[in-house]
């Protein structure tokens, strides 16, 4: 934060829970390196990368400035730092071009600096889990905030580097040049990210590479069998990466070899993915494509499970009419799941068949164990109301919940 902005107090904070964590990792030193890496190392991991990187990457950030500054010719007069900011001063006399390039050295060697810890994280295999999970998320943070908040926040505030480096009336050249690069820089940035690093990083946090390379590999060896994707998937949304299970449903689905019985089968278990986020518009589209895989007639189970999630997604999406359409296909035993009895329910309320309606939610309450969810729910819209939140007593009062948890209806 150059320019004279004052952040004593943001120094202080952050010192604190800069020696928090330094004492954490001292107390916690050996178990923290071993191959056992817990869910506790993995936070402490990211606690570094927040509190002990940024300070490092501040200081060479600000040591770049000097050094270009002395690669023009400029004179340094003063240097501060505070952990989180800095400042360099640099005597007057130098050219538009120069005074361009000073502010843009210390960010390239920011950025520059962790992107390299970033990929030395995603690339030694064969380094404690710990530090690789420190270098990908210290690096990745570090390189958001030299080319994204930094700039947004330099750009508005106008203050900072990012000011003099995007000065179009002093350097246009100059700064059409850097904006192309560094949108350029971010779009490749963004496609690594996605392409390689999530995976990694998620190997690391859980040590699966094994069973993922044996899935990868099966979906090579048999591109036309949906169940390696489909076990792949299921071993992401379990670690809670449901983007990556999506992605890797949505990749397969998209294989010209996938055809027919087995691409139906992939194409529930995206629908019954995306009820699971909520994501209604996409589970109707994921079962249709999956019944336009089948023929007309096929009345079997994959089928009736298909337009159970066609169902659901319509009455979710507020077009009882039309869920009820899809319900009238489906028969037992996928008509007699607890689940699609309390959509059925609710679609048939919606349309003003109340007797209908009331007689599927009793339906649920009878399938349903005393405290279930889903019967809690059923209890509720029987008597009009949602169900009360939880019993949250044990937590912190900034973790409970002042809502019960939405209807469990994924998996039909």
């Amino acid at each position: 934060m150059p320019n004279g902005q004052d952040a004593t107090g943001i120094d202080i904070i952050f010192g604190i829970a800069l020696l928090g964590t330094l004492f954490m990792l001292v107390r916690r030193w050996r178990p923290f390196w071993d191959s056992d890496f817990t869910p506790d190392d993995r936070r402490l991991a990211t606690q570094c990368a927040v509190f002990v990187v940024p300070p490092i990457i501040v200081l060479l950030h600000e040591v770049g400035h000097v050094v270009g500054a002395r690669m023009v010719g400029g004179q340094v007069l003063g240097f501060h730092y505070g952990l989180i900011e800095g400042s360099v001063r640099v005597a007057g006399g130098l050219s538009a071009s120069e005074i361009w390039w000073v502010a843009l050295s210390g960010n390239l060697v920011g950025a520059g600096i962790g992107l390299a810890m970033a990929v030395a994280g995603v690339s030694a295999l064969a380094k404690p889990r710990a530090l690789r999970r420190v270098l990908i998320m210290g690096g990745l943070l570090q390189v958001a905030f030299q080319l994204v908040l930094y700039p947004l926040l330099s750009l508005s505030a106008r203050f900072g580097d990012w000011q003099v480096i995007y000065d179009f009336g002093s350097t246009p050249d100059l700064s059409a040049a850097t904006a192309l690069a560094h949108v350029a820089a971010l779009a490749l940035l963004w496609r690594w990210w996605r392409g390689r690093v999530r995976r990694t990083l998620f190997d690391v946090d859980h040590g699966l590479g094994a069973d993922i390379a044996a899935l990868e590999a099966a979906m090579t060896a048999s591109p036309e069998d949906p169940e390696p994707a489909m076990e792949l998937a299921v071993l992401y949304a379990r670690n809670s990466e449901m983007s990556l299970a999506r992605e890797t449903m949505d990749t397969a689905a998209e294989n010209p070899l996938l055809t027919g019985a087995g691409a139906a089968r992939l194409h529930l278990a995206r629908a019954r993915l995306a009820v699971i986020e909520d994501r209604w518009s996409q589970a109707y589209l994921a079962a249709q494509a999956g019944l336009s895989r089948l023929d007309g007639d096929d009345d079997g189970e994959v089928a009736q499970r298909l337009w159970a999630n066609t169902g659901l997604a319509l009455a979710f999406m507020l077009r009882p009419e039309q869920a009820l359409a899809a319900f009238a296909r489906v028969r037992p035993p996928v008509a007699d799941d607890p689940r699609f009895l309390y959509a059925r329910g609710q679609a048939r309320i919606s349309v003003g068949d109340r007797a209908g309606g009331h007689a599927d939610l009793q339906a649920v309450i009878a399938w349903r164990p005393e405290g279930d969810l889903l019967r809690q729910w059923a209890e509720a819209q029987l008597e009009g109301r949602e169900p009360a939140p939880p019993d949250d007593s044990d937590r912190p009062n900034y973790a409970r919940r002042t809502k019960a948890p939405p209807a469990p209806l994924a998996g039909v």
